[in-house]
């Protein structure tokens, strides 16, 4: 895989073109195949009881699938609508490394290039925003999974993005590296983890097995308090001296991976956007912010306009102008709801910088 500049590998890409339709599958902790984790499982194609393990590849060539690979190729994303427009999920760099590779076309003809892992919904947090700790466990078993994908899905990975739950707790991910490990050793990995369990020995030897590539640790505040109430029953200082450990780790890794941050949010930690960002650069982390849309009650698009304006403002003063390209996932949405007049002064501000 390529460690290209991320606009190097858009080069040939239109601005809303998203990679993922074109490499991903997504496997769901109650079955449901998909083709994009910030999709889902709301957005499924198929699902894996419907037929064998080796049909994945009917699965992901079905007519829901080709229609949204055929709206990229047409650069008229209505299913990605959203996130191309506003969350910009699309030009995240963990999601363009497979450029050199990808197939451009409706219909897949190739083997599946990445495979998300959301294996189970086992986890070690409660986040009040979150259903995929209240996903079934075990569904994929010996027979419907890894005796087939050890024939046609891990031989020919170039990547796995490993998802949960909490996949550092979680036996299905622990089996995934040593059985990929064997079969396919130059497969590059990407972990999301909310960093809410301690670095072992054990976890480094495997780890020592796989090349990781992104590390993205979930942090939505830096706060005692506001962290507790997001990410119960997990406590800040224990999860900030966790990730010092993986720091650490990192270093003496023969080849680092890259950490992130992935911050989701909404009106209980708005504020501390500043304070993620100030975080994220003095320790030379990756930042993904991410609006809360769901439950609407909790999202800042749930404000007045005059209410969503002062949040603009804050941000604006509280950030260094430099850095405002970081929180355009957040603050794009926010702009958009605004009348004309005002929508039009927000994004003169943003082109001044």
């Amino acid at each position: 895989m390529s460690d290209r500049p991320l606009k190097e590998l858009r080069k040939n890409l239109s601005a809303h073109f998203c990679l993922v339709p074109f490499t991903t599958i997504i496997l769901e902790p109650d079955g449901k195949v998909g083709i994009c984790r910030n999709k889902g499982d709301n957005f499924p194609i198929g699902h894996i009881k419907d037929r064998p393990f080796d049909d994945l590849w009917d699965i992901r060539n079905s007519p829901k699938a080709q229609q949204w690979r055929q709206e990229f190729l047409d650069n008229t994303p209505v299913i990605c609508h959203h996130e191309v427009n506003y969350r910009k999920c699309h030009l995240e760099y963990g999601f363009n490394t497979l450029a050199d590779h990808a197939e451009l076309s409706a219909k897949q003809q190739g083997k599946i290039l990445r495979l998300t892992a959301n294996l189970n919904g086992q986890c070690n947090l409660r986040c009040p925003f979150c259903t995929v700790w209240q996903s079934p466990n075990g569904n994929y078993t010996e027979e419907n999974f890894w005796a087939p994908a050890r024939i046609s899905l891990f031989p020919y990975l170039k990547e796995i993005d490993m998802l949960g739950g909490e996949p550092f707790i979680q036996a299905d991910t622990f089996k995934l590296i040593k059985e990929v490990s064997n079969l396919n050793p130059d497969c590059q990995w990407f972990f999301t983890t909310n960093m809410a369990w301690s670095l072992s020995s054990k976890v480094e030897e495997l780890l020592n097995l796989i090349d990781v590539k992104i590390l993205t640790v979930s942090i939505d505040s830096l706060v005692p308090e506001t962290y507790g109430i997001l990410r119960p029953p997990a406590k800040l200082p224990i999860i900030l001296r966790n990730l010092e450990k993986i720091v650490n780790y990192n270093e003496t890794r023969k080849k680092p991976f890259k950490i992130a941050i992935n911050s989701l949010f909404q009106k209980l930690n708005w504020q501390e956007l500043p304070e993620v960002v100030r975080f994220t650069i003095k320790n030379n982390f990756a930042l993904n912010p991410i609006l809360l849309r769901v439950p609407a009650s909790s999202s800042l698009l749930d404000y007045s306009e005059s209410e969503k304006k002062k949040i603009l403002d804050y941000y604006f003063e509280k950030i260094d102008s430099k850095d405002l390209k970081l929180i355009t996932p957040v603050i794009i949405p926010l702009i958009e709801e605004l009348q004309p007049i005002d929508k039009a002064y927000y994004y003169q501000i943003l082109r001044n910088y």
